[in-house]
């Protein structure tokens, strides 16, 4: 690995970082949101060979150690079937859970998270609509209503969601049954400039390392819906975002995340609208998110 600049893959469930494709949109079409999430697993396979670079002068860190796998997408015999999908998801993430590895989900519409979650983990879900309307078809998980129709205890914090567009019963839910930092707040925080390549200097980064801090000592799961940055910088996606997340705020925040989180899922890739620049753009956040834990470069 160390002769090649750039990643390289290999197949499985045996590396420091696992790769898990969920290829399905069930959630969105739920929804009636537009789908094509399902193509985003295969669609950024085509980038993971291509980013990098394994020493990286901007962090002055070398991955060259690490490997990283890909076991592949889950699907079961009825791939309309979510509810044994999410099943089948979280008995492979389990499996990396127990090796000390790191799984990285990529979606798929963003109700893959419930196929990730365990009763020992805090979610930071960052996501520009909270999926916490009520459920309209029993207790399905869909993309809006995914937290409102889990069964289990959640323990959640949204991050750079637009407040404006919840009513105030939900605005209420996530102040009494979560905790949240909305778009609002991030926009109202004071920028700073340091020299040190690890402290933060966007909004969003100040924010997010406060959040981190307070979780300190807590198992964190980080949930990433591509529709909460920017669509100028994020055009493939089913809901764009106008003024959302920067691309230098969400490259910030995972690299933080990358120091603290056990487990990863990224979701909404959308390449049947555009696929190229959202792609890249998936590719080097998983790249950012290694890279956190790189040795220092002397």
């Amino acid at each position: 690995m160390s002769d090649d600049p750039r990643f390289k893959i290999v197949e499985g469930i045996d590396g420091d970082y696992v790769i898990i494709g969920f290829p399905h949109h069930l959630g969105a079409k739920r929804d009636n949101v537009r789908i094509g999430q399902d193509h985003g697993p295969d669609s950024l396979r085509r980038f993971l060979p291509r980013i990098g670079p394994l020493r990286n002068a901007e962090y002055m860190k070398d991955i060259s150690n690490f490997i990283v796998s890909d076991y592949g997408n889950i699907h079961v015999e009825d791939d309309q079937n979510l509810e044994k999908l999410l099943e089948k998801l979280n008995q492979k993430v389990k499996i990396v859970h127990n090796k000390n590895h790191i799984p990285i989900v990529i979606g798929g519409s963003k109700d893959c998270v419930f196929g990730v979650l365990s009763d020992d983990l805090h979610v930071i879900s960052i996501n520009h609509i909270p999926d916490i309307q009520l459920p309209y078809d029993g207790n399905k998980p869909s993309i809006n209503s995914g937290l409102r129709a889990s069964t289990r205890k959640i323990s959640i914090t949204y991050f750079g969601y637009d407040n404006s567009k919840l009513n105030q019963e939900q605005e209420n839910y996530i102040n009494e049954k979560c905790s949240g930092t909305s778009l609002q707040k991030i926009r109202q925080t004071q920028k700073v400039f340091h020299q040190d390549l690890e402290q933060q200097v966007t909004q969003a980064g100040i924010l997010f390392k406060q959040i981190l801090t307070n979780l300190q000592g807590k198992r964190i799961h980080i949930s990433i819906s591509l529709e909460a940055i920017d669509s100028a910088f994020c055009p493939g996606v089913s809901r764009p975002c106008v003024q959302g997340l920067s691309v230098e705020e969400i490259f910030e925040i995972i690299y933080l995340a990358g120091k603290f989180c056990v487990s990863l899922d990224i979701t909404d890739y959308n390449p049947t609208i555009e696929d190229y620049r959202t792609g890249f753009l998936l590719g080097n956040l998983i790249y950012y998110f290694i890279l956190s834990k790189g040795k220092d470069i002397q």
